[in-house]
């Protein structure tokens, strides 16, 4: 998406130079700002530390079904910092003292991390 707006901008400031820039120029960034999509990623982790390996996870594309997408069963990541590094952002760090697992084994989905990225 930035370097969609930036490919604009870089754009508009030739049009500029040149004397060519227009009204519709200058408008057509609705487009680009319009065409963007939230994704919604939801990364299961050992632990707090974003360099710990994942134990699950799941991707949400709002344009997509109500159902959440695995392409594969393999994550796309190996840590919570690798997606990081790829452009998504954290909306959500765990808070495992909100949970109670002692009567339930899934103690494993505890480190919850909720990252956003919009394409």
């Amino acid at each position: 998406m930035r370097s969609t707006i930036k490919e604009w901008l870089d754009n508009c400031v030739e049009k500029l130079e040149a004397g060519e820039l227009t009204e519709t120029d200058l408008r057509s960034v609705t487009t680009v700002l319009n065409s963007e999509k939230q994704l919604v990623l939801y990364l299961y982790s050992k632990s707090t530390n974003l360099r710990s390996p994942l134990g699950g996870w799941a991707l949400y594309d709002a344009t997509a079904s109500d159902e959440p997408m695995l392409p594969s069963q393999d994550a796309p990541y190996a840590s919570v910092l690798d997606a990081v590094n790829d452009g998504w952002r954290i909306v959500q760090f765990p808070r495992p003292e909100l949970y109670n697992f002692t009567d339930v084994d899934n103690t494993y989905l505890t480190y919850e991390f909720i990252l956003e990225k919009y394409v």
